[in-house]
């Protein structure tokens, strides 16, 4: 008898199993997000308790920012507890609690009036968390990729953006904005962390290249990006935004630091910046001035020292635990609800809240800079190490100048501070990082 052969069956590859989230994992996210609205809840009603003795009649009107911030949180809690969403779930809850901390204090300070259609400050937060849903959603499972391919566009639409501010800006306080006091110019940001992230990815092996820890041959390669990226950086020179070009000139020195490993371009790089800080500083009056009265506000404490004492003055009033929220004085401490805003929340809360406050930041980039390690793809991995690197030196600089340890820039607190451009480029960016921490 002939044996019969036996018919193999084709084995299938082994499927990765999805992970899935316990329902233990799912009732720990939603009490994390619940925690998060008391706390904000419970800072509502001071500020509501501390106002009663001006306006003893409280209205419906008075919980709408109580109401959106609610409404914040249940979003957030549906959107990015479902099994559909695979990436980093603290993000998300961060972004959720510091935009949240940011209506509350600017409803404190009386620059959210809901519904006061007419100020821009009413619609500018709602405005900010669905353009962090909208750039998720569009960038999410790896569609991020695409956009590796739109670095020069992006160079070259930041190019667009300043070179039309020049044209249709007008000068106020020392910078350049367009009427109604816009500040596009945010949204070179983002558009250079994309142009960054590809010229990076693109000349790693030639930057990687060095003699005796500095760049080697090909020099055309250097004189190509530092001819485009002289262009934005001097455009920013016409428009004396000295703190945007310290910001942008970091991140590129510690990205270039980061995709190279290598000490030369780090201390090189420190060297090339302090020089151009030194000539900026020699050609901009206003910046001798910031410098001035970083050194001793008191030469002029009526005058150009005014801001930097009354911000020291409330931030020392607030002591240990503070005056309480609503129960400071931030009228005395100039453009509060902007640039200054961390002395008013010094002031009604305290060294604790302060602490407490910067934990929440050092939390938020720690885990941007965990999501840019465990991406292996080299774009995205640089992008997302550009976004958190950006989003940490202006964070840096807006504290550092309100408690007098470097000179004032006018950088705002991100997602705290009033400010359209600023608070929606932020957003952006914070949904762009939440995309990128999704597995494709």
């Amino acid at each position: 008898m002939m044996a019969t052969r036996k018919k193999r069956k084709a084995k299938k590859p082994p499927q990765k199993k999805r992970r899935t989230r316990s329902k233990k994992q799912k009732r720990g996210d939603g009490l994390l997000y619940f925690g998060g609205f008391i706390l904000l809840a419970v800072g509502y009603a001071m500020v509501m308790t501390a106002g009663l003795g001006h306006e003893p009649v409280l209205t419906s009107l008075d919980v709408l920012p109580l109401g959106f911030i609610a409404s914040l949180f249940a979003l957030f809690w549906l959107i990015f507890r479902g099994e559909g969403y695979r990436g980093d779930r603290i993000i998300p809850l961060l972004t959720c609690l510091l935009a949240g901390l940011g209506v509350l204090v600017q409803f404190r300070l009386g620059m959210i009036k809901w519904p006061e259609w007419t100020q821009v400050a009413t619609y500018v937060f709602p405005l900010g968390i669905a353009v962090y849903v909208i750039v998720w959603a569009a960038f999410r499972r790896g569609r991020y990729a695409m956009l590796a391919r739109f670095a020069f566009p992006c160079w070259l639409l930041a190019i667009v953006v300043l070179v039309g501010m020049l044209a249709f800006g007008q000068r106020f306080r020392g910078g350049v904005f367009l009427p109604g006091n816009l500040n596009p110019a945010e949204v070179i940001k983002p558009l250079l962390a994309i142009f960054m992230a590809g010229m990076l990815t693109q000349y790693r092996k030639p930057l990687q290249q060095t003699v005796a820890g500095l760049p080697a041959p090909p020099w055309q390669t250097w004189m190509g990006l530092g001819l485009l990226w002289s262009v934005p950086m001097a455009l920013l020179m016409v428009h004396r935004d000295l703190g945007m070009m310290i910001i942008l000139n970091i991140t590129l020195l510690l990205l270039i630091f980061m995709a190279t490993s290598r000490w030369g371009y780090l201390v090189g790089g420190l060297i090339v910046i302090a020089l151009a800080s030194y000539a900026g500083f020699q050609f901009f009056s206003h910046a001798q001035i910031r410098y001035a009265v970083w050194q001793d506000p008191f030469q002029d404490p009526m005058g150009r020292g005014w801001q930097v004492l009354q911000s020291l003055s409330a931030m020392f009033s607030g002591g240990l635990l503070g005056s309480g929220l609503g129960t400071g004085a931030p009228g005395m401490v100039p453009i509060a609800s902007s640039d200054f805003v961390y002395a008013v929340w010094a002031e009604e809360l305290g060294f604790v809240g302060s602490l407490w406050l910067v934990s929440l930041y050092l939390l938020l980039y720690y885990r941007g800079y965990r999501i840019a390690d465990q991406i292996r793809a080299p774009f995205a991995q640089t992008l997302a190490a550009a976004l958190v690197t950006l989003l940490a030196v202006q964070t840096l600089m807006n504290l550092g100048g309100v408690t007098k340890a470097i000179p004032l820039t006018g950088i705002t607190l991100p997602l705290i501070s009033h400010g359209g451009s600023s608070l929606l480029v932020t957003c952006a960016m914070l949904g762009l990082l939440t995309a990128l921490s999704e597995p494709k």
